[in-house]
């Protein structure tokens, strides 16, 4: 296999942003919505959150093309992707801080005659904030990974190491909250504080290290003038494998958000177990881990658009089993009930682990937490996969241009992926606040109904897995192949040659 040259340090170090980034990506995704629109949280309209969340992933998808079409063009001593990241880091802090420790408490005020609460343009400006800053530092580390590799297979390896160091952030990130839970911190707001706290302290360390230890490769362009925006724009989606990602990242992402969004709410209402919430998080990351090596094993053997299949039917496969937990009574999971499995343990062992579970009907929460076990496994191969294939993209464009556009490439994945994941985290709280469900309401006295509750389920786990399916007609005719992208880059190669040639002579 062609080597980089880089080392195992050097794909670490490269990979490790990923961890604080992965962290902040879950409790933006999950804890959002618990912190600014629960009842123990900042007591906010669950619709209208959603709502603000679009709006600013809507300013924010504006700015990915400018970042990424910027970055491109830049020519620096120190490359074109390191710079935005020096500069992003400390407008992201900042925003991750001012989101989720406000310095002041939220409460209704009076403006222009309009009586409101002033949590609500605070969620707006400090998101913008984030987003900004996010966008500055993420869109060029992207393009920068999918340069480290000109692979097949090399570059699923680039982007399995940052998806470890991302399953890991998530890892510490649903860790947390259960280990704080010990010592009597059990509430979203507590768990995000301790989290940005570990944010804040490793993101400038890890990218720092990365800016230092990584180099950039040099840039080789047949084609030396500048490709028009809009022009751009134009041949990107003209190319076709692209054409066919984006599609399949803007319907999973859309059922992704819709799941995050809706977790919290489903771990509380239908399992009565919203204090134990970072239980179920835990094992499901953890498992996500595991089964990377597994993903990239079947992504060498069969490709990975047809790896990225199996992976959408197993995470389609379990999720048909979370409604259940909704439907059926607590009788029919008594064999998982907490009681029975942790029999073995001492008495007095065995007395204080079930203080834990007063109230909550275990069987039901430990039959989720086995099924989200079995539907997170798949999720490392939803991560990686396409973002190596979203690599390959890349080297099609420069054998048609002449150029190297990875930043404007990656500017627009991540401008679908953010635009996507508004569109599905207002479509997931809108469509629970219209079959009825209140997220204010007392869990343990709810004014929810079962069938409210059954909605939510089918909204948090079936409707989103149907989402992903639309990515299947599209992967099973892909044609970006492993032999295609050697005959591409060997097209690139003797271009890079001629140029050289006609160099000389001249």
């Amino acid at each position: 296999m062609k080597q980089t040259g880089l080392t195992r340090w050097q794909l670490a170090s490269y990979a490790a942003p990923a961890m604080p980034l992965a962290m902040n990506g879950l409790i933006i995704a999950v804890y959002l919505p618990a912190v600014y629109a629960d009842a123990e949280g900042f007591g906010l309209a669950l619709g209208f959150v959603g709502f603000l969340v679009m709006a600013s992933r809507i300013f924010d998808g504006i700015t990915d093309p400018i970042i990424g079409f910027w970055s491109d063009r830049l020519r620096s001593r120190w490359g074109r992707r390191k710079p935005f990241l020096v500069i992003g880091t400390p407008i992201y802090i900042l925003g991750v801080w001012l989101l989720w420790v406000p310095p002041f408490e939220f409460s209704e005020v009076s403006f222009l005659g309009m009586q409101f609460n002033n949590g609500y343009p605070w969620l707006l400006m400090t998101l913008i904030l984030f987003y900004i800053g996010a966008t500055v530092k993420d869109v060029p580390y992207s393009a920068w990974g999918a340069e480290l590799s000109t692979n097949y297979n090399e570059r699923t390896l680039v982007m399995s190491w940052r998806e470890v160091f991302s399953v890991g952030g998530s890892l510490i990130g649903a860790l947390t909250p259960a280990i704080i839970f010990f010592w009597g911190y059990d509430k979203p707001s507590d768990a995000v504080y301790f989290l940005s706290l570990f944010i804040v302290i490793l993101t400038p360390i890890y990218v720092f290290n990365s800016v230092w230890a990584v180099p950039e490769p040099e840039v080789n362009e047949v084609r030396t003038e500048r490709i028009p925006l809009r022009e751009s724009i134009r041949v990107a989606w003209g190319n076709e494998p692209y054409r066919k990602l984006i599609i399949i990242f803007l319907f999973s992402t859309i059922g992704a958000a819709m799941t995050n969004t809706l977790s919290f709410f489903f771990v509380k209402h239908v399992l009565l177990a919203g204090d134990l919430y970072g239980f179920y998080l835990a094992p499901y990351f953890i498992s996500q881990i595991v089964a990377i090596p597994l993903w990239f094993a079947l992504s060498r053997r069969i490709g990975k658009h047809r790896a990225t299949m199996v992976a959408i039917g197993w995470y389609a496969f379990w999720s048909c089993f979370i409604p259940l937990i909704a439907w059926m009574d607590a009788d029919h999971f008594t064999a998982f009930e907490a009681s029975r499995l942790l029999a073995f343990l001492p008495d007095s062992a065995y007395a204080s682990a079930m203080t834990y579970f007063e109230g909550v009907p275990t069987g039901k929460f430990i039959f989720f937490i086995a099924v989200m076990c079995l539907k997170g496994s798949a999720i490392g191969a939803l991560s990686a996969l396409p973002y190596a294939m979203a690599a390959d993209v890349i080297d099609l464009d420069t054998a048609r241009t002449g150029k190297k556009q990875g930043g404007a490439y990656f500017s627009i994945w991540t401008m679908t992926r953010k635009l996507a994941y508004a569109l599905g985290l207002f479509f997931g709280a809108n469509a629970a606040v219209l079959i009825g469900f209140n997220s204010l309401a007392d869990p343990m006295a709810s004014t929810n109904t079962s069938g409210t509750l059954l909605g939510l389920a089918i909204l948090y786990s079936v409707i989103p897995a149907l989402f992903k399916f639309v990515a299947m007609p599209l992967l099973w005719h892909y044609e970006l192949t492993e032999e295609r992208l050697a005959e591409i880059q060997a097209e690139i190669q003797a271009d890079i040659e001629r140029k050289r040639g006609q160099s000389l002579t001249t």
